[in-house]
């Protein structure tokens, strides 16, 4: 039987180890977002139900697609920025990624507090990605 060891303080590639689980946890984020978006784009919206509603307006329900396709790709691919420049060492990336967690973990745990247990996922996540960014390894890495 093979026994591997990692020690959360070494070293891959000249970064901690301990960074590498956040950037991964970024970009996979990011690439979750790049898919969100492109599936927004490829999907029939049904509004069958609602035809006298929306009698006149069909130009408004693609534009809507659009946007909200558009915005999905824009945080994936601004996400995958953000991961990019952890990998970097950049001080500015910490720190946007950072703003970006706590805004995470208040909203999640805001909807568990109203009874959305799907959040629970990205909560843990966000604090787990935020536990990481204050380590002495990382943070040394950050020279901050």
């Amino acid at each position: 039987m093979i026994l591997i060891h990692i020690d959360v303080n070494s070293n891959y590639k000249d970064r901690p180890t301990m960074l590498w689980v956040v950037i991964l946890i970024v970009i996979a984020v990011g690439i979750l977002y790049l898919i969100q978006g492109a599936m927004v784009f490829g999907t029939d919206l049904d509004l069958s139900g609602f035809t006298e509603e929306l009698e006149g307006y069909e130009g408004f329900v693609d534009m809507a697609k659009t946007l909200i396709a558009s915005v999905y790709i824009i945080l994936g691919l601004l996400t995958l920025i953000i991961a990019f420049l952890l990998y970097n060492g950049s001080k500015g990336g910490r720190t946007i990624l950072i703003v970006i967690l706590i805004i995470s973990i208040l909203v999640n745990a805001y909807a568990l507090l109203i009874g959305g247990i799907i959040g629970i996922i990205e909560l843990a996540a966000a604090i787990i990605c935020l536990y990481i960014l204050y380590q002495p390894p990382v943070k040394a890495y950050f020279k901050v």
